[in-house]
């Protein structure tokens, strides 16, 4: 199984790395991807990726979030705004087993259409916006609603991590993993 987690100028660190962390310790095959062309980008905290693959060969899909609350010039609000990022992620979930997110990155998901008339969770900040795009929001650390899972804030992002390592490998393997980075499981 490939899952494929997007890095776009702007994203959080903790967003992509948490789940990147744990779904990577379970054995899975685990991508950094660009939205558009390899090359570098930057997180908002100042760290620089090379990132050498593209969006679209995905099992499985991570979007972070990142630079939404201060509607930053680059990150997921600026990501969203331009278009690029949710039409492609509307074009690949047919495709996919899931799509799912941390914090802001569920306002990408619900900008693609991908998340209308389903329940999903994001940073608390973002709850009404969300609900705007017709969300029945919840206040939980991780909404699996079957192809679509959502992380709430930052650190939830290796909560994520452990629910789709139990949904593709089982519970042993999230338990072998939480154990491993000495996280409790929620």
């Amino acid at each position: 199984m490939r899952i494929e987690i997007v890095a776009f100028d702007g994203f959080d660190e903790l967003d992509v790395f948490g789940p990147f962390e744990v779904l990577s310790l379970a054995g899975l095959e685990v991508a950094l991807v660009a939205v558009e062309r390899p090359g570098i980008v930057t997180g908002q905290g100042g760290a620089r990726l090379q990132v050498s693959e593209v969006l679209g060969r995905a099992d499985g899909v991570v979007v972070p979030g990142g630079g939404w609350l201060n509607r930053s010039a680059v990150g997921a609000w600026a990501e969203a705004r331009r278009g690029v990022l949710p039409a492609r992620l509307a074009e690949l979930a047919p495709s996919t087993r899931w799509m799912a997110s941390v914090c802001t990155g569920a306002l990408l998901l619900a900008a693609a259409g991908l998340l209308t008339h389903r329940r999903a969770t994001t940073n608390r900040g973002a709850f009404e916006e969300l609900r705007a795009h017709d969300v029945t929001v919840l206040d939980q650390r991780v909404v699996d609603d079957g192809d679509r899972v959502t992380a709430g804030a930052l650190s939830a992002g290796l909560d994520l991590g452990l629910r789709l390592t139990e949904r593709e490998l089982g519970a042993a393997t999230a338990a072998r993993v939480a154990a491993a980075i000495e996280y409790p499981v929620r």
